[in-house]
């Protein structure tokens, strides 16, 4: 069976990336918690500028990722996540937006995609699935945050049908579902399963005695396959971020005060 994500290690940093973005040579990168600077309950390489860690030691937590991907922070551009589905299609001119301060992200976005070879998408989580696209015939990239809400909210075929409008066609686009919080350990609620598509629902919820579990990743990947994203060109991580906690950020697992992972894609740009 073909790998389909690795970790990589380089200069202290830890992070993943997925077979099928590798291939293609399309630059991202999913940062896993260790290396950074952050002390407890943010240990230590947390990402997020909004979780109440110092700003000082984010920033430098993105100055050191930045450096061992390859890219340039200042060059970042990230969303206000709202557990919406908005997209917004970004260019050069935007190049910055939310990279040294939360407040200058982009407000109320989940959700961002781009053709241009400017700008480093980012996106945050921790245990919310992070969704990577890449169309290498246009080129165009997208990135989207999206836990339960945002999949019941139908992120995954926004994005599809937000590329489309860029020129994308669906069978061309590579995907990648980053680790999240597996159907292992995501309890829900019967409002929540009864919200699930009953076509799908034989497939992602799982009744245990304790209560329903919802297979998040699966449901993205369905959700996927069903706007046009071919079953072969979508990798989905193997890792649960709850289980996970050595290695990932646990929103559930620490009771909700705890640092975040970040995603990020570019174009091959010019320096």
């Amino acid at each position: 069976m073909r790998e389909q994500e690795r970790i990589i290690a380089a200069n202290g940093i830890s992070y993943l990336v997925f077979a099928n973005l590798e291939q293609a040579k399309v630059l991202h990168g999913f940062s896993l918690r260790h290396g950074g600077a952050s002390g407890p309950p943010y240990d230590s390489l947390n990402m997020g500028l909004h979780v109440g860690d110092e700003e000082a030691k984010v920033l430098e937590n993105r100055r050191r990722f930045a450096q061992v991907l390859g890219y340039r922070a200042e060059q970042v551009v990230t969303g206000r996540q709202v557990h919406g589905i908005s997209i917004a299609r970004v260019t050069g001119r935007d190049a910055g937006r939310g990279h040294a301060a939360f407040a200058e992200a982009l407000p109320d976005t989940d959700g961002l995609l781009t053709t241009s070879a400017d700008v480093v998408l980012m996106a945050h989580a921790a245990d919310c699935t992070l969704l990577f696209f890449y169309d290498p015939h246009i080129p165009c990239i997208g990135l989207a945050h999206a836990g339960w809400r945002g999949a019941l909210a139908g992120m995954g075929p926004a994005m599809v049908r937000a590329m489309c409008e860029a020129g994308c066609r669906p069978e061309r686009i590579l995907v990648a579902l980053a680790p999240s919080i597996g159907p292992c350990c995501l309890r829900v609620g019967e409002e929540v399963a009864a919200a699930v598509p009953a076509a799908l629902r034989p497939q992602v919820v799982r009744r245990a005695d304790d209560g329903l579990y919802l297979d998040l990743p699966e449901f993205h990947a369905l959700r996927l396959v069903a706007a046009g994203i071919r079953r072969d060109n979508l990798v989905k991580s193997s890792y649960c971020t709850k289980c996970r906690q050595d290695l990932f950020y646990s929103y559930r697992g620490a009771a909700g005060r705890t640092g975040r992972m970040a995603g990020i894609i570019t174009l091959k740009w010019q320096a």
